[in-house]
């Protein structure tokens, strides 16, 4: 009996499993695409329109003349952009593998990517075997640490109250959430890289864990620098608390009962949950964007990207002041602008917001 119900215990958890992998692999593009969105450094100077420096007018035949045409329809003007690539393989001035200023939405760099010559259909699954690995065991070991801190504390006993549970549950995600950073950082570096086999650095999984450890200190610097630590534990309790303590917040703050009063409960929950997007992004950003950067104490490879990145920041500090001062409005367009939340740039800390904020409004409808 014992070996049956083991047997199938086994296969509920490989069916489990498959079904998670699938469900990774169709999420996987848009979430690529929302890393590279938060990596790429795109400075002011590079989101405002161009203006021209000549009156050159395009050959019809070059796909540029339309372009040209309806600048002039609209009385708007700009500058003739063709690109060039040179000996070196740089196109526009840029590396040819790299995708050059994305735009903010999702399926805009997904096709980006997949009509990329040195991309391609498979790099919108990059990264998917490694955020499958982490879910799985995130879903294995947070619940277990979880019970074993209930049952520590007495708190399924009934002598443990809410506040106790709270503690426990919280604890226990930032702790496996701390554990399994290493292979979130991994995720990252290998959705970031340039997916041609002449540029690209990180081979998987195991290889990529080897190579960062060789390189950067090695596995205690991943876990203990406060480079990695801080933003780590920052983003895991605060993701803790907006995920996991949300009906308790609701009913400590609003009073509101779910039973009683469930439509005012559920608008409660959409409010919470834009609330967390709003806190969650600009943190997950900076953490994404500090994870990207490799932070040499041997170097062996240059680490080739597919979107350009930022120059090295010193902490999450300083990145996050980095992104709101080089990818913001210039004082000229604060001084033209009411409002400062333009010139302190923002928009570069809540890349797909807008996209989180409708999948919100559509489950609560």
């Amino acid at each position: 009996m014992d070996e049956l119900d083991t047997t199938q215990a086994a296969l509920e958890l490989a069916k489990f499993a498959g079904f998670r992998f699938l469900t990774t692999l169709v999420a996987n593009p848009f979430n690529v695409a929302q890393t590279l969105l938060q990596v790429q450094h795109l400075p002011l100077a590079v989101r405002e329109e161009r203006t021209p420096d000549s009156d050159e007018t395009p050959d019809p035949d070059d796909p540029a003349y339309y372009e040209y045409l309806r600048a002039r329809h609209t009385g708007r003007t700009t500058r003739v952009v063709r690109a060039t690539t040179d000996h070196s393989g740089y196109v526009d001035g840029r590396p040819g593998y790299e995708l050059g200023a994305l735009d903010s939405g999702k399926l805009s760099v997904v096709r980006k990517l997949i009509g990329h010559p040195t991309e391609g259909a498979l790099s919108v699954f990059k990264g998917a075997f490694t955020q499958w690995t982490y879910d799985m065991l995130h879903l294995l070991l947070q619940p277990t640490l979880e019970g074993a801190l209930n049952e520590a504390l007495g708190v399924y006993d009934g002598s443990g109250d809410a506040v106790t549970g709270a503690l426990t549950l919280v604890a226990s995600v930032v702790a496996v959430g701390w554990a399994l950073s290493p292979l979130e950082l991994v995720r990252t570096r290998l959705v970031v890289q340039a997916a041609s086999p002449i540029h690209r650095k990180y081979r998987g999984v195991i290889h990529t864990l080897r190579t960062v450890a060789r390189e950067e200190g090695g596995l205690r610097s991943l876990y203990f620098s406060p480079f990695h630590l801080i933003p780590t534990l920052v983003k895991h309790t605060l993701d803790a608390v907006f995920r996991g303590l949300g009906a308790n917040a609701i009913n400590v703050i609003t009073n509101v009962d779910a039973y009683e009063h469930p439509n005012m409960f559920a608008c409660c929950e959409l409010l919470w949950r834009t609330l967390s997007a709003v806190v969650m992004l600009p943190i997950d950003t900076v953490r994404t964007r500090l994870q990207a950067q490799p932070r040499y104490t041997q170097k062996e490879v240059e680490f080739r990207t597919c979107v350009p990145l930022a120059r090295p920041y010193t902490g999450m500090a300083n990145c996050l002041w980095r992104v709101v001062a080089e990818e913001g409005r210039g004082v000229k367009q604060m001084r033209e602008k009411a409002s400062n939340v333009g010139h302190y740039g923002l928009r570069g800390l809540y890349p797909g917001l807008s996209v989180q904020v409708m999948a919100n409004f559509l489950v609560f409808g």
